[in-house]
């Protein structure tokens, strides 16, 4: 019988990386919500070797995990070939209760094709990253892209601006293609009443996409005290600053479901990232009802509508954003307007009932079958 959900993992992600980066609760609580409000049991495909560790406050949930005797010797894209095809034999007996594939992000598309292949499962390609639609592409990245819109089933984005680029770049029915923002628990991540105990607050990974340098000057040049927390290659570029600059503090990591004490504790949220998808950061902080500064750039202009729910930096220079940062913390009035439009944009735009129910619909409505169990 089908009746489960498989959710195809990035190669090389895991549910204990999801753990590391503080990701955990917050997938997982998504993904057992969807599959309840579908009526499907979700199967986890991972490249994880010992994940059923965090399956203890989900026991329907099943994982998939690549099996020990692949080798950690050799490289990893040989180990995950390995586990791909090997999957396709041994693991048959749970993808034929596949109902329906999901990717975690594009890159594991191709192993959701493989499974289309054999097993004729449907494929939901998601992305939430996806940066073809302002970044050139080679030749050969345009036609793999083709391949697999074209051959998948739907197609899940959380930019517009993606959606719209794949409709007319590939020719692809707006009716395959639903675009929707990350979600966001509004149970959890809400306004509370709690100290200031910071100015700024920046939550993310340390990599040069979120131009942790441009960040770390800004905070070098204003007497505020900010909150980083994150993990990545240029995580000894902000321990340096810590050591510089006493009104700069570090944490590397904090459970999802911690996060909004660490939002409401913060006067504003800061985002100077060069690019992002649909950052799932900046709507927790604007679900916590405080001012959000970000960079007008695709994912983030998505979210910020400047002077309504937040400030976007059109000129990205360290001494301009201070400027701005320094006018806003100038008028508390203002900065509790901005944050007040963030809080009501996001329970718009990111509920989990509301999401969730879209989402659902959107694969019912495609499988026309009864074997989703749909209810408003």
């Amino acid at each position: 019988m089908k009746n489960s959900l498989l959710l195809l993992m990035t190669p090389n992600m895991s549910l204990e990386k999801w753990d590391e980066l503080g990701q955990l609760s917050r997938e997982l609580n998504y993904y057992d919500s969807l599959c309840k409000k579908a009526n499907l049991n979700l199967i986890i495909y991972s490249y994880g070797r010992n994940d059923n560790k965090y399956l203890s406050k989900y026991p329907t949930i099943k994982v998939l995990c690549m099996p020990p005797w692949i080798s950690t010797k050799i490289p990893y894209t040989l180990q995950n070939l390995i586990y791909n095809l090997s999957s396709l034999f041994f693991l048959k007996s749970y993808f034929r209760r596949v109902l329906l594939a999901k990717t975690n992000q594009f890159s594991a598309s191709t192993f959701g094709l493989l499974l289309k292949i054999f097993f004729k499962i449907p494929l939901v390609i998601r992305m939430g990253y996806y940066y073809s639609h302002f970044k050139k592409n080679s030749y050969k990245t345009k036609l793999i892209e083709r391949l697999h819109f074209k051959l998948c089933d739907l197609i899940l984005t959380t930019s517009v601006e993606a959606a719209n680029y794949i409709t007319h770049t590939y020719n692809i029915p707006a009716s395959k293609i639903l675009s929707m923002c990350n979600t966001v628990n509004l149970n959890v991540f809400k306004p509370l009443a709690i100290p200031k105990t910071y100015d700024l607050i920046f939550i993310g990974r340390l990599e040069q996409q979120k131009d942790i340098k441009l960040l770390l000057k800004v905070a070098s040049l204003i007497d505020l005290k900010m909150l980083v927390i994150g993990k990545g290659s240029l995580a000894q570029l902000v321990k340096d600053a810590v050591n510089k600059h006493v009104n700069i503090i570090y944490k590397t990591k904090v459970d999802n479901a911690d996060l909004p004490m660490y939002y409401n504790s913060a006067k504003c949220f800061i985002i100077v990232s060069e690019y992002e998808g649909n950052p799932k950061v900046l709507l927790e902080a604007m679900a916590c009802g405080i001012p959000v500064i970000g960079t007008n750039v695709p994912g983030i202009r998505e979210c910020i509508i400047d002077n309504v729910n937040g400030i976007l930096i059109n000129n990205i220079d360290a001494e301009q954003i201070k400027q701005q940062i320094l006018k806003l913390f100038a008028n508390e009035i203002e900065m509790n307007r901005l944050g007040c439009g963030a809080s009501k944009w996001t329970n718009a735009q990111c509920n989990l009932v509301k999401n969730i129910a879209t989402e659902v619909n959107f694969y019912f409505n495609y499988l026309d079958t009864g074997n989703l169990a749909y209810s408003n």
